[in-house]
């Protein structure tokens, strides 16, 4: 009897094996493999590279000639109609009906970012790096640490005005000294410093350079003396802080504990406008006017415009930009070295501001200190994971391998 029931299971268990594999074989057969929505949207990413490179339908010219110019959106209708991707909902585990595609954004230097969008009924939508931010700061605080509207210049600290006024001038900014705004590409670790009206994030590196560097050390002739002379850029005349974050953005400029720049982060960023305006000393204006009034166009790489390192502090004495107050509950005073803002002294033709580990102060141009690079990465970063803290920082879905 044990002997014929024994019997019994291995024939039991032979076809159950012989079952999964017959499955198996048919859902590879039919394309009937069922997929997580990550892999779905890879699966997008994978058909659209290949609509693209197809050079028998001379696809290539969809791509945007350069970063300004607008994403080509590819449905997934079009790859569908043109057999480079079966129905989407034929991947989905759940019974719902699937939509999305892929925009094509101009990287610059030769790459193209390919970022999928995909909505699968109440199962799925593909979430935006800044949505997630965004969401977990509660759409913004009005005291304490947090991540704070700024309308026409002006802190909301009223929660009767949250989301309530509309203007074109509005910006979320990160201000206090615990906040949850670290975002991790590769070994590279930046903070979020603010959110602009279109959901760009501008981001400052949070990592130090192998060596100090000069703010600039030209020879100044109204002190007659190589102090370096405090403009950023002009006319194609550039100071050595400006060529110094160029060579960070090319990956040339050596950081420190051999942690290296990673290029994937050139796939996130897009042009900005830097605000490269002077202000003095005694100024007290936190909303940008001052340094707003010289733009310096569709830069990818920058520093920190002073008004920033203002607003992040929550210390009413906070008044100009070398009040020591400035340093209290300020999440970018917790660096623990000597950095470059990017604004000059418009007081003086040699000096330009510093933070120097717990405040800001007017420093001469050729005066050592590191630099802390400024980012900003489009909207359209997807979240791959992490609550923006130092232990589990915020990560960017990353589709160009």
């Amino acid at each position: 009897m044990d002997k014929k029931l024994i019997k019994f299971g291995i024939i039991f268990v032979g076809l159950i094996v012989v079952i999964i594999i017959l499955s198996l074989l048919f859902n590879t057969a039919t394309g009937g493999a069922k997929y997580t929505y990550d892999k779905i949207e890879t699966k997008l990413v994978e058909a659209a590279k290949k609509y693209v490179n197809d050079k028998k339908k001379n696809n290539i010219d969809v791509l945007p000639e350069s970063p300004l110019a607008d994403p080509y959106y590819l449905s997934s209708d079009v790859l569908v109609n043109e057999e480079y991707l079966k129905d989407l909902s034929e991947y989905a585990k759940d019974e719902t009906t699937c939509v999305g595609g892929v925009n094509i954004y101009n990287a610059g230097g030769g790459n193209y970012d390919y970022v999928p969008e995909l909505t699968c009924g109440i199962y799925h939508q593909t979430e935006k790096l800044v949505d997630k931010v965004i969401s977990d700061n509660d759409s913004g605080v009005t005291h304490g640490s947090g991540l704070y509207q700024r309308i026409d210049g002006r802190f909301i600290t009223d929660d009767s005005e949250l989301n309530m006024v509309s203007s074109d001038d509005f910006e979320y900014v990160f201000r206090g000294d615990e906040v949850n705004n670290y975002v991790k590409i590769d070994d590279n670790l930046w903070r979020i410093v603010s959110i602009d009206n279109d959901n760009n994030m501008l981001l400052i590196f949070n990592e130090h350079s192998q060596r100090a560097i000069a703010w600039d050390d030209k020879y100044n002739e109204q002190v007659a003396k190589y102090q370096g002379v405090n403009i950023y850029e002009q006319n194609g005349l550039e100071s050595t802080a400006y060529k110094a974050v160029k060579d960070f953005y090319n990956g040339s400029l050596v950081l420190q504990d051999r942690v290296k720049y990673s290029e994937k982060t050139n796939y996130y960023t897009i042009p900005m406008n830097l605000c490269v305006g002077k202000r003095s000393s005694t100024d007290t204006d936190i909303s940008g006017k001052i340094e707003c009034q010289t733009i310096l166009e569709d830069q990818f790489i920058g520093l920190l415009p002073a008004y920033y390192y203002m607003s992040a502090s929550l210390d009413s004495g906070c008044e100009t930009i070398v009040s020591k107050s400035c340093g209290n509950f300020n999440y970018l005073s917790k660096f623990d070295d000597f950095w470059w803002l990017l604004t000059a002294n418009s007081d003086n033709t040699n000096e330009a501001y510093t933070v120097s580990k717990k405040y800001a102060e007017t420093s001469l141009c050729n005066y050592k200190a590191d630099i802390r690079p400024i980012i900003k990465i489009g909207s359209r970063a997807v979240y791959q994971e992490g609550d923006g803290t130092l232990e589990k920082p915020y990560q960017i879905k990353y589709y160009n391998e």
